[in-house]
């Protein structure tokens, strides 16, 4: 193997795990004075949140987005609805109204059974929390309009987050939500709050609190499919990728061209 050669293999190898190795971002905000926390990993796509549980609430609308109040920005976001009942998530594109009922006539982008689990306790604060980690790549995915973000935060976070007492919600055979009602509730309204980025390396040396939520996505395998798409998968943990088939060929020749150059 010429000089020549070998500097392009070793080049092609350098470029190639570089990109390998490149891990994701954890950003994450805490808004302690209303209990909730909330990160995203922005290579697995994973968005996970944990909630101030005081044994009041059992339901919620949810919708963020990397920087603005989402509020009012129709078909822009994804809007989740959680059940705590029936331990169910479900998504559909948000219609940019200031109330609950963009299920009425939006799109099921996918639902996640089985999706809260046990929060601990508030990091600092010490209130018990309830949480939940889902794979959002799907529904990030699920239009191609350019103003379509999903579920997303990003250097900054926004927020507009109802917390549900009394909580009623029907179903439709498919999954969908037919109906959804409450007794009260409890609203987080914020925008432009610059979140903690954090490289996923990093995290798996830190309390898992102040990256992702703890856990591996829950609620996945009982998902519905998005319709013309598939299905949310779980996502990763974390780890950085190891070298990819033809990064270890590119190895291998490498080894052999010094080989020969040794004989």
């Amino acid at each position: 193997m010429t000089r020549k050669t070998m500097t392009a293999v070793a080049f092609s190898l350098a470029t190639l795990l570089t990109v390998n190795t490149a891990s994701a971002t954890i950003f994450s905000i805490d808004y302690h004075d209303d209990g909730v926390w909330n990160s995203y990993d922005d290579v697995n796509q994973t968005y996970s949140m944990k909630f101030k549980d005081d044994g009041t609430k059992d339901g919620f609308w949810l919708v963020v987005s990397s920087g603005m109040n989402p509020k009012t920005n129709a078909n822009e976001y994804a809007v989740l609805y959680g059940d705590r009942e029936t331990n169910r998530i479900t998504a559909y594109n948000y219609n940019g109204r200031n109330n609950p009922n963009s299920y009425r006539n939006g799109t099921l982008l996918g639902t996640f059974d089985n999706a809260f689990v046990d929060g601990g306790k508030h990091d600092r604060y010490g209130y018990d929390m309830t949480m939940f980690s889902i794979d959002v790549g799907a529904i990030n995915s699920a239009f191609s309009d350019a103003d379509w973000d999903g579920v997303q935060l990003g250097e900054q976070a926004g927020i507009w987050f109802h917390q549900t007492a009394g909580t009623d919600i029907t179903y439709n055979a498919d999954g969908s939500i037919s109906n959804f009602g409450f007794d009260s509730q409890m609203w987080l309204d914020s925008a432009f709050e610059t979140t903690l980025g954090r490289d996923n390396s990093v995290c798996d040396r830190l309390t898992a609190y102040y990256c992702a939520a703890g856990t591996a996505p829950t609620g996945n395998s009982g998902s519905t499919p998005i319709p013309g798409g598939t299905a949310p998968t779980p996502g990763g943990g974390g780890s950085v990728p190891a070298p990819g088939g033809l990064a270890l060929i590119l190895m291998g020749l490498a080894g052999f061209g010094l080989s020969r150059r040794r004989k």
